[in-house]
C-alpha cells in the first residue's frame, strides 16, 4: 500500500488498515473496486479503519492511473494528503479510528480533484444559486449546467493570496495538457470564506478577504452547521469555543445572535488567470 507519511496518516493507523486488508481481503478488495467506480456506500456493518484499508487499496490503482497519464507523483502525493486530514476529522467527530468520509474521497480516487499548490480542483458543473437575484444571473457570463472546474480550499496552512494564483496557474496548466477535452470557462467555488462582511472584520490584506476578491458573488445560501464546523472543528461543543482571533469572534457572535452562516456561490473566469 502507499506508505503512511505521504497519507498523513500515522503508523499505527496504518498498520491497522493494512493488517484489516489482509485479515478480510475478499471484502475489502470488493469495496476498493467499488470506490473505484464512484459507488462510496459504505457496506453494512463496515467500520472506519475497514473504509480506511479499502480506501488504501483503491489508492493503488488510482496512483497507477496517474503514471499511466504521466501525472506527476508530487500531485498524487498532494491529493491524497486529504485522506490523513479527514481520518483527523472523523475522530474528532466520531472518536473512531479511520474513515468515515468516504463519499469525498471517492473524487480523488475517481480522479476527479486534485491538488494543485494551495487549492483542490475538481470537475463540475456550474449551478445558478437559488434566489441569487435576476441581475446577478444576467451579468454573470456562464450559463446553468456548463462545465466548470470547482474549487476547494484544503486544510493544512494559511491561505497565502501568491499561493492561491500560483494554484490556478498550475490548473489552467495542468487541464490543458492532461485533459485537453474538457472545456470550461469558469472556475467555481461555494465557501463561507467569501463572506463580504469579513473585509470589515479582518481588514483588506488579510490573506482571507484577498483570496475572495478573485471571485465575483453569484449568491449565497445558509449552511450554519458546515461553516460552524470549518472555524471551531468538528469535536468541539458551543459551551468550550473561546475566541482566539478576530474570525472567530464574529462567527461565535453571529451563532449566539442566532444568524444564519452563509456560503456564498463565487465564479471566476479562466481568462482571468
Amino acid at each position: 500500500m502507499i506508505p503512511a507519511d505521504k497519507l498523513g496518516i500515522s503508523e499505527s493507523l496504518y498498520l491497522k488498515a493494512a493488517e484489516r486488508a489482509k485479515t478480510d481481503a475478499k471484502r475489502v478488495n470488493a469495496y476498493a473496486q467499488r470506490l473505484l467506480r464512484g459507488k462510496y456506500k459504505s457496506l453494512k456493518g463496515d467500520d472506519g479503519v475497514f473504509n480506511l484499508a479499502a480506501v488504501l487499496r483503491a489508492a493503488e490503482y488510482t496512483r497507477k492511473k496517474y503514471t499511466e497519464a504521466g501525472i506527476p507523483e508530487k500531485i498524487f502525493d498532494g491529493t491524497f494528503r486529504d485522506v490523513g486530514y479527514w481520518c483527523g476529522n472523523d475522530f474528532e467527530r466520531y472518536g473512531e479510528e479511520g474513515l468515515r468520509n468516504v463519499k469525498w474521497l471517492s473524487k480523488h480516487l475517481t480522479m476527479r480533484i486534485f491538488r494543485l499548490g494551495r487549492l483542490q480542483f475538481e470537475f463540475s458543473r456550474f449551478a445558478i444559486v437559488p434566489k441569487a437575484g435576476l441581475k446577478k444571473i444576467a451579468a454573470c457570463p456562464c450559463r446553468p449546467f456548463e462545465r466548470c472546474i470547482a474549487v476547494h480550499v484544503p486544510q493544512g496552512g494559511k491561505l497565502f493570496f501568491e499561493e492561491c494564483l500560483a494554484s490556478f496557474a498550475a490548473a489552467d496548466a495542468f487541464f490543458a495538457e492532461y485533459y485537453a477535452n474538457y472545456r470550461y470557462r469558469t472556475y467555481n467555488i461555494v465557501s463561507w470564506l467569501l463572506d463580504p462582511e469579513l473585509k470589515n472584520v479582518l481588514g483588506e490584506n488579510s490573506n482571507i478577504v484577498r483570496f475572495a476578491s478573485l471571485f465575483g458573488i453569484l449568491g449565497r445560501t445558509a449552511d450554519s452547521d458546515m461553516n460552524e464546523r470549518r472555524v471551531f472543528g468538528y469535536a468541539k461543543d458551543r459551551a468550550s469555543y473561546s475566541p482566539r482571533n478576530a474570525l472567530e469572534r464574529y462567527t461565535l457572535a453571529r451563532i449566539l445572535e442566532d444568524k444564519p452562516l452563509y456560503s456564498y456561490h463565487g465564479y471566476r473566469l479562466k481568462d482571468k488567470v
